[in-house]
């Protein structure tokens, strides 16, 4: 396993419209950043990604000459599935049982090839037999597919995550007395997903495709609010969210007044749009690249960031 104390790694997020990667070491237990990167992805379809990823990041690795070997990668949100699901401890079937029945009926890949992971979002007690937990899943081969890439650029992988649980490590830096809910908000050219964030937990994740560009501004502001919408309503059923009172914006148009004033006058939240960077030290990021860094590029990295922040194995282990 990768010791972060000591070691320089890669935090490569495979976000579905580029390749991003910092470079990191540690110093006195903080990330700091030796050079950053993107490279955009050739054209082609989502079942295509991981080897459009790892012709990207061969590129850039090449382009950048990029020498650290060991990583830690978030896969791309259109590649995962996300559910909420109720588990009920009193029936015989255990809780990965459970979990795959139900998505037997969401996915349309052979179970065989199902690969999940979850964690709890309420805790289950001695008054109820139900608890909720949230999943995420994706094809064992994906994995595979990109493992074996990594292998092919001479990485080493040691940890794979998602890019909603990579922004709760971010957040929690971002908001560091964090005392309730927060929303956060990341968008691509054409794929977005809205998150609540409780204390570096994801407590729920929606994915969403957006309108092309040629459908205008107001149709992606709205289809982004009828989502968040269908998220919160979700969330009324299950948990109180009354105290979310903030919502953090990343990525694609993410510094966009227009969508910052859209999305207070629709949820009454505060919205906000900060840069990655400014949860780390001053001295944890050349001069010359945090100057260089404008605050519409800086925010593509949230994801690559969080995945620097996290724990060595990821908040979920």
């Amino acid at each position: 396993m990768l010791n972060r104390s000591k070691d320089s790694f890669l935090a490569i997020d495979l976000a579905p419209d580029a390749v991003r990667v910092l470079d990191v070491t540690h110093k006195r237990g903080t990330p700091a950043i030796k050079a950053l990167a993107a490279e955009s992805l050739p054209e082609g379809t989502p079942d295509t990604l991981p080897e459009r990823h790892l012709t990207a990041l061969a590129s850039l690795l090449a382009t950048q000459r990029i020498r650290t070997r060991q990583c830690v990668a978030a896969v791309p949100s259109n590649l995962v599935v996300t559910r909420s699901v109720m588990i009920d401890l009193s029936k015989p079937q255990p809780p990965e049982e459970q979990i795959r029945q139900t998505l037997q009926n969401v996915i349309s890949y052979d179970l065989r090839d199902l690969l999940f992971d979850f964690w709890n979002v309420t805790t289950p007690s001695d008054r109820s037999r139900t608890h909720e937990v949230l999943v995420v899943a994706t094809q064992r081969s994906i994995v595979h597919k990109y493992l074996a890439g990594f292998t092919r650029l001479k990485l080493s992988c040691t940890h794979l995550d998602v890019a909603p649980c990579a922004l709760a490590s971010l957040i929690a830096k971002l908001v560091p007395n964090q005392e309730s809910m927060v929303g956060t908000i990341a968008l691509g050219e054409t794929v977005g997903y809205f998150a609540i964030v409780e204390r570096q937990r994801v407590l729920f994740w929606r994915p969403f495709d957006l309108p092309s560009a040629k459908n205008g501004q107001q149709a992606s502001l709205a289809r982004v609010g009828d989502e968040i919408s269908k998220c919160v309503s979700h969330m009324v059923g299950s948990r109180q969210v009354d105290d979310m009172t903030e919502v953090l914006v990343f990525g694609h148009a993410a510094q966009d007044q227009p969508f910052a004033d859209y999305l207070t006058q629709r949820f009454n939240l505060q919205v906000r749009s900060p840069s990655p960077f400014d949860s780390l030290p001053n001295d944890a990021i050349p001069a010359a690249l945090r100057d260089a860094l404008q605050p519409a590029a800086a925010t593509q990295y949230a994801a690559a960031l969080g995945l620097a922040l996290q724990p060595s194995g990821g908040i979920y282990g």
